[in-house]
C-alpha cells in the first residue's frame, strides 16, 4: 500500500472515530465562561443547560464571608456528551472566586495570617466523606504537588484557624494518593474582575474521570471553600455518565477500515 493510500486510510479512521464516538469537547479551558453560557456584566450567573450551577454572590446571597476576598461568587459543573447515556471523558467544573491565586494576608489580632484557597472536594457516596481532591494552591501547609494533580483517600485538614468562622471542618488536603491531573487555569476573570472592593478569579478545569475512578453512572457532591471556611459553595447530585469501553469505539471504526481496506483490494484486483 502506498503512502497515498495509507494516508487517505488515516484521515478515514480519524473521521469514523469522530462519528462512532460523537465526543464533544464541551468548554475551553481558558478562564473564559462564555461558553458555559455565563456573563456577570449581562447579569448571566446560570450557565446553560444541562450544566448545573449554584450562585451566591455576595452581599444579597449565600452567607457572610467577613471580607470580599474570602467570597466564593458561583461554581459550575457539567461533562462532555456522547449521547443521552454516555459521556465523554471528562468533567468540567468552574468557580468564580475572589481569592487570589496566591491568597492574601489578613490581620489577626496583633499578627496576620495567609489565607488560601481551600481545595476542590468531591463525594461519591453521599455520606459526607469527600474521597476525591483537587488541588488549588501550592501553599507549603497544604499536600505537596501541582495544582490540578487529583488525589484519592485524601486527608483532609482546615488550614486557617484563628480569625477564621466555621461553616466547615476542612478546607485543603495534607496528604492522598495522587491518581491524576486536570487541566486548570486560575486566572484573573477579565468579564467581572472586580466586585465589592477586590478582584474577581475564575478556576476552570477538566478533569479526567479515570483520574476520579469513574466506569459508571453515578452522582457526586462537590464544595469549594477558603482556607478560613468563611465561605463554602456546594453542588449535590451532579448526575455523569458512563464512559464508552474502548471496544464501543474501537470495533466500529475497525470495522469501517476493514471495508476500505476491502473495496480497495477488490477495485485493485479489477
Amino acid at each position: 500500500m502506498n503512502k497515498e493510500k495509507m494516508a487517505k486510510l488515516f484521515v478515514l479512521g480519524i473521521i469514523a472515530l469522530t462519528v462512532m464516538t460523537g465526543t464533544t469537547v464541551a468548554y475551553s479551558i481558558d478562564g473564559d465562561l462564555d461558553d458555559w453560557g455565563v456573563n456577570p456584566t449581562n447579569n448571566s450567573w446560570y450557565a446553560t443547560l444541562p450544566a448545573m450551577s449554584e450562585v451566591e454572590n455576595w452581599p444579597g446571597a449565600g452567607g457572610d464571608p467577613g471580607i470580599e476576598a474570602c467570597d466564593i461568587e458561583a461554581m459550575y459543573v457539567d461533562e462532555d456528551v456522547v449521547d443521552e447515556d454516555v459521556s465523554g471523558p471528562y468533567i468540567y467544573i468552574a468557580i468564580i472566586t475572589s481569592m487570589p491565586p496566591d491568597g492574601i494576608d489578613y490581620p489577626c489580632g496583633s499578627s496576620s495570617i495567609h489565607l488560601i484557597s481551600g481545595d476542590l472536594a468531591l463525594d461519591f457516596d453521599n455520606d459526607g466523606t469527600y474521597e476525591y481532591g483537587i488541588k488549588l494552591t501550592n501553599d507549603g501547609r497544604t499536600i505537596s504537588g501541582s495544582i490540578g494533580d487529583v488525589f484519592g483517600n485524601p486527608t483532609w485538614e482546615k488550614i486557617t484557624t484563628d480569625c477564621a468562622q466555621s461553616q466547615l471542618a476542612f478546607s485543603n488536603m495534607v496528604s492522598g494518593t495522587y491518581t491524576g491531573h486536570a487541566e486548570i487555569v486560575y486566572q484573573i476573570y477579565s468579564d467581572w474582575s472586580w466586585d465589592n472592593g477586590a478582584a474577581n478569579y475564575v478556576i476552570e478545569m477538566k478533569i479526567p474521570k479515570s483520574a476520579l475512578g469513574i466506569s459508571a453512572p453515578g452522582e457526586v457532591d462537590l464544595c469549594a471553600t477558603i482556607s478560613c471556611t468563611n465561605d463554602v459553595i456546594t453542588i449535590e447530585d451532579f448526575q455523569y455518565s458512563e464512559i464508552p469501553e474502548f471496544a464501543t469505539i474501537a470495533l466500529p471504526v475497525l470495522s469501517v477500515l476493514g471495508l476500505f481496506m476491502f473495496f480497495n483490494r477488490r477495485r485493485n484486483q479489477k
